[in-house]
């Protein structure tokens, strides 16, 4: 565009204090899309522990959201698994263990 021809006026903070607010609004949408999947049954498809936990089983919706369960020995990277959401935060989904999918 034309404006990389401008002088840049507007300074750090300010700058600074924009992205901030974009970053919370997104924060904020985002977890209100998340918390609409409370309640409803995905199939995750397993890729390995939880970052935060190897207690827990970390794993991805069909539309690309990570979710997270309980470990469970009898499962492997890999698997698909019914869940049902539980909670959720502006990144993560929450679930608990249905069943495994059928192939």
């Amino acid at each position: 565009t034309l404006a990389h021809k401008y002088p840049d006026d507007v300074s750090e903070d300010v700058k600074s204090r924009r992205l901030t607010e974009i970053i919370d609004q997104q924060n904020k949408i985002a977890a209100i899309i998340n918390s609409s999947e409370i309640g409803k049954t995905h199939q995750i498809l397993l890729e390995g522990s939880s970052k935060k936990s190897n207690k827990q089983w970390q794993g991805r919706t069909d539309t690309n959201k990570v979710c997270i369960i309980d470990y469970d020995d009898s499962m492997n990277v890999g698997d698909l698994i019914n869940v049902e959401i539980t909670d959720s935060t502006s990144a993560t989904l929450f679930g608990q263990v249905l069943d495994f999918a059928q192939a």
